[in-house]
C-alpha cells in the first residue's frame, strides 16, 4: 500500500518563480499545490492538507503576511509550517514581521536551491512520520477495543462454570465425611 503524496503549497502571483519552485520540488512523494494569489491559496487550503507552505510576500491584492495571518486565525491550517520568499531587499523588520506572522523561515530570492529543497525534506520527512503516527494510533487504539472485547467475552463465559465450580466446592465443604476432603473442597474454593 503506498501512501499518499505529502502537499506542499506554493503562492506566488509570477509564473516563471512558480515553475521554478515546482520544478524543484516535485517528486514522486509530494504533490505541488499552486496558487497565484492569497484568495486561490486559501481555497486550496479548504480542500487539502497541506504539509508547508511556500508563500511570497509581494503579491497584489493579498500579500503574503495577510494571507499567513489568515492561516494563523484558523483552526484548520494553524498548525501549517510557512516559509516566506521574497525578491526584495534583505531588510530586517520585514524578516521580523515574517517570523511574527508564524513563519518558520523567510528566504531572500536569489536563494540556494539546495537549501530549500532540504527545508522542504525536513518537513515531507515531518509529515510522513506524522501520519505513521497516526496509522500506529488507530492500530494501537483497534487492539485495545480488540482486547476489551475479548476480556468481555471471557470473563462473561467464565463466570457461569467458575459459579458452578465455587457452589460445588461449597457444598463439599459442608457435606464433607472427613477432614482430608473438606481441606481438598476448601482448596478447590479457594483456587
Amino acid at each position: 500500500m503506498s501512501n499518499p503524496p505529502v502537499n506542499i503549497l506554493i503562492v506566488d502571483d509570477i509564473a516563471h518563480n512558480i515553475t521554478a519552485l515546482k520544478a524543484l520540488l516535485t517528486r514522486p512523494d509530494v504533490a505541488v499545490l499552486v496558487a497565484d494569489s492569497g484568495t486561490a491559496a486559501l481555497d486550496l487550503l479548504l480542500k487539502h492538507e497541506v504539509a508547508l507552505a511556500i508563500l511570497d510576500v509581494n503579491m497584489p491584492g493579498m500579500n503574503g503576511f495577510e494571507l499567513a495571518a489568515l492561516m494563523r486565525g484558523s483552526p484548520r491550517t494553524t498548525h501549517v509550517p510557512i516559509i516566506f520568499l521574497t525578491a526584495t531587499a534583505h531588510d530586517a523588520s520585514r524578516t521580523f514581521r515574517g517570523y511574527e506572522a508564524g513563519a518558520v523561515d523567510f528566504l531572500y530570492k536569489p536563494f540556494d536551491p539546495r537549501i530549500l529543497q532540504s527545508k522542504v525534506d525536513v518537513f515531507v520527512q515531518l509529515e510522513q512520520q506524522k501520519r505513521q503516527l497516526a496509522a500506529q494510533l488507530v492500530t494501537t487504539r483497534q487492539m485495545l477495543e480488540a482486547n476489551e472485547m475479548l476480556m468481555a467475552v471471557l470473563s462473561h463465559d467464565l463466570r457461569t462454570p467458575l459459579g458452578a465450580v465455587l457452589a460445588s466446592a461449597e457444598y463439599l465443604m459442608r457435606t464433607a465425611a472427613d477432614p482430608q476432603s473438606a481441606t481438598v473442597a476448601a482448596r478447590v474454593k479457594n483456587s
